[in-house]
């Protein structure tokens, strides 16, 4: 199948164009000088404006206007506003000025690029999963500026921006080749976006050996031989770094037609669907959990991030074209109706980083001046790309397909033909397409027949409005196809009603959500200690850090879609939901619901289960989190080893530190030191808890084991120095050959820093390291 070119839809009114209309508000709203900033500054140039605060200005410098640049152009092409395409030229100019005074090639806003690009053409830049020669994720930068430009080569149409992207990618060729394979291998273990995608695309428009070498070299073998082997590994793994990769893997299989990558991409696609919860979103805080536990998940506070949909949107789409499985896009639709489209608040427009699925807990949205999130950057594409798969074409031109309810309209200019979709869906059950054409033009449409509907029926009739003896073909894979001489105002009718049903939890645990057709449905709950709901410029500003909620808060429900009640207002898509108590709870669109606290899962109990078992299962929900809950009230600051955005904001620091992940948990050990400043802006501190994630692998040999450093049974232990503002805490040993996670707890100091100021912990390693692995460490009051 072929995707007809963004420009050929226009959104109709509905959601989604509302949503792209709150999008190109948002990015209107920003200043092109502040997001070029710090180009100007890498290349030498006198600044025109201040950077923007927040990550455009703690290391992911211009980093959001690269996916500025991809959204001018998409909403260009999506929306034909001219300001969009002015914004686009203006950005590509000012880069190729920007690219012109270095001379090299280069263009970016990475800071202090010039010693960073030395460092990795000499071959000494330290790898980490988040960082390169100590600057953030750079290569994930650069990403963005190649895709900005991609994107603009393809929508406005710019070869501009296409001889910028040339440029720049020749610079790279010329950087990195003198690095031998497993020098290059080593710099692939710090995130580095679609920069695959990038070269394979532009092998594609070029026609370029030498790019389409690069996108080879950039499938990075640690994730790609699993995937080939079809060998599940991402227990653990972050989860945004790995998808983009995938999107590589996938655009090199189309430019090479390596069916083997195909086959892995798709590999990817089904183990991530298994981790993938109702709304369309996977990970927890950021990263890939077991499929066979959603725990973890149900309960943090940081839930699927908008990031990882956007580039699953991205590798949905493309597998779809290659092969139109009735599941793809049905996953598709999923995350379009519910994640992506509940990201933006379209009255305030403001952009969701992470959705939690915790029952009780909420969302918080950027500010234009404030916040410079990747969820941010990714979001100014996300609701241009509304109208990319509502329509398709078969791959000889000749058949049209229609496989998305999206209220709209396509310009088919080979046929002379435009079709307009209105659609009553969700809340109804009408959809009518109306062909437009000035003489009578014979093809056949294929309509989608989703799995959520519990009947679809057809109807064709002329512009009169009299019926045409038509009987639609019904074909493998869900398609209803008729093929007829199509006349102007020829209309083809669909009603489908929608089946509502219950979702388990995919681990099958006793928590349930409620979908009616592709929509979910959620509880709204109150408004109260919305902490950070329009966030500011702190670092971590996109996490909802209002008080968690009990999770015996959530009704008890019974799994069973009838005990939904439907508002009979026809225009309203309302349920009343029986609960366990009697109560009933009011469910909407989870997409329409903003600024308060929600519920999309709910604890389960049988529908014949009585009031003493109902209390039981309370009682285990209580006692599953009571501890949790207690700590979380009590803790002053907080740290995920292992993990990018926490580690970020913490200040990591340290010498032959590396990261990874055991059995799904990430940690952090070091054989020189580490350490991160937790923050204490009212000097609470009291108690450092370290959450240590124990060596599972065969005992290891240290050249400095003594009694202390080993347990009662004699195994060889790690160990370390644990010094809190300077002042060493004591020795601390953890034994080798165990599994699983143990704290420690550590009193600190009864002096305690200056008021404002940050603790600084760290891990030191003694003579024959490495130091214990860490994977949290808790500041509590």
């Amino acid at each position: 199948m072929r995707a007809f070119p963004l420009s050929a839809v226009r959104l109709l009114d509905s959601p989604f164009r509302r949503a792209q209309q709150a999008d190109l508000a948002y990015l209107l709203a920003l200043d092109p000088d502040r997001l070029l900033a710090p180009f100007r500054r890498e290349a030498g140039l006198p600044a025109r404006a201040e950077p923007y605060p927040n990550w455009e200005s703690a290391g992911l410098d211009g980093h959001t206007a690269g996916h500025y640049l991809s959204a001018a152009a998409l909403l260009w092409a999506a929306t034909g506003d001219p300001r969009t395409r002015d914004r686009a030229a203006y950005l590509i100019a000012e880069l190729t000025a920007c690219q012109d005074r270095l001379g090299s090639g280069f263009v970016g806003g990475i800071p202090e690029s010039a010693a960073l690009w030395r460092s990795i053409a000499d071959g000494d830049a330290a790898a980490d999963s988040f960082s390169l020669s100590g600057r953030w994720v750079p290569l994930y930068n650069l990403h963005k500026t190649f895709a900005g430009l991609l994107d603009a080569h393809r929508h406005l149409p710019s070869p501009a921006a296409l001889a910028v992207a040339v440029r720049l990618a020749d610079w790279w060729l010329e950087l990195t080749a003198v690095l031998p394979t497993d020098r290059f291998e080593a710099l692939l273990e710090t995130e580095f976006g679609g920069l695959g995608e990038s070269f394979a695309e532009l092998a594609d428009r070029t026609g370029r050996a030498d790019f389409l070498a690069m996108a080879r070299r950039l499938a990075h073998r640690a994730l790609l031989d699993p995937l080939l082997a079809r060998e599940d590994r991402l227990d653990g793994q972050h989860a945004n770094t790995q998808i983009a990769k995938v999107v590589g893997h996938l655009r090199l299989a189309e430019v090479a037609g390596d069916p083997e990558l195909l086959r892995a991409a798709r590999f990817f696609w089904d183990r991530v669907a298994a981790r993938t919860v109702c709304f369309g979103g996977t990970s927890v805080s950021e990263h890939f959990h077991a499929p066979d536990d959603f725990g973890r998940l149900l309960t943090h506070r940081e839930g699927p991030e908008t990031c990882n949909t956007y580039n699953l949107l991205k590798l949905t789409r493309s597998l779809y074209l290659a092969d139109p499985a009735p599941e793809l896009i049905e996953a598709y639709e999923r995350a379009l109706h519910n994640h992506v489209l509940s990201s933006i608040h379209p009255d305030r427009p403001g952009l969701v980083y992470f959705t939690p699925v915790r029952p009780g807990h909420y969302r918080v949205y950027s500010a234009p001046e404030s916040g410079f999130w990747c969820c941010v950057g990714t979001g100014l594409e996300n609701h241009a790309r509304y109208g990319e798969l509502v329509y398709g074409l078969s791959d000889d031109a000749a058949e049209l397909f229609v496989q998305l309810f999206v209220p709209s309209e396509l310009r088919w200019p080979e046929r002379d033909v435009t079709v307009r979709l209105e659609s009553e869906l969700p809340a109804g059950e009408r959809v009518v397409l109306t062909v437009r054409t000035p003489d009578p033009s014979t093809f056949p449409l294929r309509v989608r027949r989703p799995s959520w509907a519990a009947s679809c029926v057809v109807r064709v009739a002329g512009a009169d409005g009299q019926p045409a003896e038509v009987t639609p073909e019904v074909l493998p894979g869900g398609w209803l196809r008729v093929e007829r001489t199509w006349r102007d105002g020829d209309r083809l009718e669909l009603t489908v009603r929608s089946e509502t049903v219950a979702e388990r939890l995919p681990d099958g645990s006793d928590w349930v959500s409620f979908r009616h057709g592709p929509v979910v449905l959620a509880a709204r709950a109150d408004a109260r200690d919305l902490v950070g709901l329009v966030a500011d410029d702190a670092r971590m500003g996109h996490v909802a850090a209002g008080p968690l909620r009990p999770l015996t808060d959530a009704p008890l429900v019974t799994a069973d879609p009838t005990a939904l009640v439907r508002d009979p207002a026809p225009d309203a898509l309302r349920f009343r939901l029986a609960g366990h108590d009697g109560e009933s709870v009011l469910l909407e669109p989870f997409a329409e619901l903003h600024d308060a606290r929600y519920t999309m899962y709910f604890p389960t109990v049988p529908a014949d289960v009585s009031g003493a078992a109902a209390e039981a299962r309370r009682a285990e929900l209580a006692a599953v989190e009571a501890r949790a809950l207690a700590e979380d009230a009590r803790t002053v600051d907080t740290v995920a080893a292992g993990r990018q955005q926490p580690e970020v904001e913490h200040a990591l620091a340290g010498e032959g530190t590396r990261a990874g992940t055991t059995d799904g948990r990430n940690w952090r050990e070091a054989d020189g030191w580490f350490g991160y400043t937790l923050h204490d802006p009212t000097a609470a501190g009291r108690l450092l808890v370290v959450t240590w994630c124990d060596v599972p692998e065969a005992p290891e040999t240290r050249t400095a084991l003594d009694a202390e450093a080993a347990d009662v049974a004699g195994r060889p232990a790690r160990s370390c120095q644990l010094v809190v503002d300077g002042v060493p805490l004591g020795r601390v040993c953890r034994p080798v050959g165990a599994a699983g996670e143990t704290e420690t707890h550590h009193p600190l100091p009864a002096t305690p820093p200056p008021r404002g100021a940050g603790r600084e912990i760290r891990f030191v390693a003694e003579p024959g390291g490495p130091t214990p692995r860490v994977a949290a460490v808790r500041l509590l009051g």
